[in-house]
């Protein structure tokens, strides 16, 4: 990889709260692939890891992503300018310039068309609209996933289905939303704080980590197993729905430990404490991505999961009956009642050590250094 002076990566936003970007990142600095990073996480909040590799330079300007209208024109006529004019000046010595989410593609624009771009997607869209009811004033994304040197997505079916989409000439290539190491980082007093409750927990832990939303079905995972005394719900995240949806949750389930938010990758560390780990996934539509995107969803969980022999409870979602099907690495419940959520945990319970190494071996079996190299060679 190496023969590539530099790669500019853009992701809007906070890169921290996405896995994959971490990965990526990751991956080609260890390949000694010089990189540009331009984002919105605070400085003082990246990695260490990131911050003391000479081949990494990293840019944040921060953008608004409020809803209301001083948010909207902020990003418009400020955020948009300063990001383009960095992006310009970073590629006067990169190769590529790769984004990662569909927002990026509409911030940077026509400016794209003049570079070689790779277009990572972080979920499946088959239209970016200004007015959700009028499809002729769409963004037109779809244009710039032709004219992109690479399109990649985190699984096969969603590739085949932005080709189906999009008229793409080629399936778009699949990396997978595999950790990049399992390396832990310099760990906050309040995550070693947490992990000291967790290590101490003698009952058999059911772990819950990601996002935390009605959608995940979380009360419906805890209520399963109120009547076993050996097993309880641990839970880590962000409240996307917030402190008072939280509060609700945790006191009508005293089976719900909840240990906070700890920032990527720190969050792995109390994955090897779990005994099955949830991975809950429930269809809804957003203005930006369809129903179908949770149907495929490719979670980053069933990889992290994995990295510790940690086999999973999901939601009947195709995205994972099929992998935990192919892998014997988890089991979907049919249906969020409580039987059907305890046949499950019972039938892993049973099979325990055979998933155990299924999940080890599933971990292994994606060699990610050569699909971005694949993606950046031709």
């Amino acid at each position: 990889m190496n023969k590539h002076n530099k790669i500019t990566v853009v992701h809007i936003g906070d890169f921290l709260w996405y896995p994959p970007v971490i990965n990526l990142i990751e991956n080609l600095l260890h390949n000694h692939v010089k990189v540009d990073l331009i984002s919105a996480t605070e400085e003082n909040r990246v990695p260490e890891i990131m911050q003391n590799n000479s081949d990494f330079n990293y840019i944040r300007i921060p953008y608004d992503l409020g809803s209301g209208v001083k948010s909207k024109f902020v990003r418009v006529f400020s955020n948009r300018k300063i990001i383009r004019a960095v992006v310009t000046t970073s590629m006067k010595t990169s190769d590529i310039l790769w984004t990662t989410t569909d927002v990026a593609i509409k911030v940077l624009g026509k400016q794209l068309f003049e570079y070689k771009h790779v277009m990572q997607l972080m979920e499946l869209i088959q239209r970016f609209p200004h007015f959700t009811n009028i499809k002729a004033l769409d963004f037109p994304i779809d244009e710039y996933a032709r004219k992109a040197y690479r399109v990649v997505v985190p699984n096969l079916d969603r590739a085949f289905i932005q080709q189906a989409w999009w008229n793409l000439k080629e399936v778009p290539t699949v990396l997978p939303n595999k950790p990049y190491s399992i390396n832990r980082g310099e760990l906050s007093q309040s995550t070693q704080e947490a992990l000291e409750k967790i290590k101490s927990e003698t009952r058999k832990i059911i772990l819950y980590s990601g996002i935390i939303t009605p959608e995940r079905n979380i009360e419906e995972f805890a209520a399963a197993i109120r009547s076993r005394e050996d097993y309880v719900l641990y839970v880590i995240g962000r409240s996307a729905s917030g402190e008072t949806y939280l509060n609700k949750l945790l006191d009508e389930n005293p089976n719900i430990v909840y240990l906070g938010y700890h920032i990527a990758p720190s969050h792995l560390e109390f994955i090897q404490y779990a005994h099955i780990g949830l991975a809950p996934y429930v269809p809804t539509q957003s203005k930006l991505h369809p129903e179908i995107n949770a149907l495929y969803c490719a979670p980053n969980k069933i990889y992290e999961y994995s990295a510790f022999g940690v086999p999973m409870v999901g939601t009947n979602v195709l995205g994972l009956l099929r992998p935990f099907e192919q892998y014997g690495i988890g089991k979907c419940a049919k249906d969020m009642t409580s039987k059907s959520i305890l046949e499950c945990v019972e039938y892993i319970d049973e099979h325990h050590d055979e998933m155990r190494n299924n999940c080890l071996k599933f971990f292994e079996k994606d060699n990610l250094d050569k699909i971005v190299q694949d993606i950046i060679e031709g």
